[in-house]
């Protein structure tokens, strides 16, 4: 399931440049898609899960925002591209 849900918190950026808005509109929708599955992947929901420290928590979220960030940029980007080629091309 955490591959699901990654695919779809990709829809978000893409979805994002499409409508044309602004990347930190989309940097905002990665840090909340990062904290989402922070939230969910956290040790105390596990058995026998080893409670990290506060200091080893931050890290692993600002980890996993930055790998989302860099994942719904290159989405954003992708998307904006092809919109932009869609639109030029309708106008032709």
């Amino acid at each position: 399931m955490p591959v699901l849900e990654a695919l779809l918190s990709l829809i978000g950026p893409a979805y994002l440049a499409y409508y044309g808005f602004a990347v930190p509109v989309m940097v905002v929708w990665a840090i909340l898609c990062a904290a989402l599955w922070v939230w969910n992947n956290r040790p105390s929901k596990r058995q026998n899960g080893v409670v990290r420290s506060r200091s080893a928590g931050l890290m692993v979220f600002v980890l996993v925002a930055a790998c989302y960030v860099a994942a719904h940029t290159g989405v954003y980007l992708l998307a904006w591209h092809l919109a932009r080629l869609w639109r030029n091309s309708l106008l032709i």
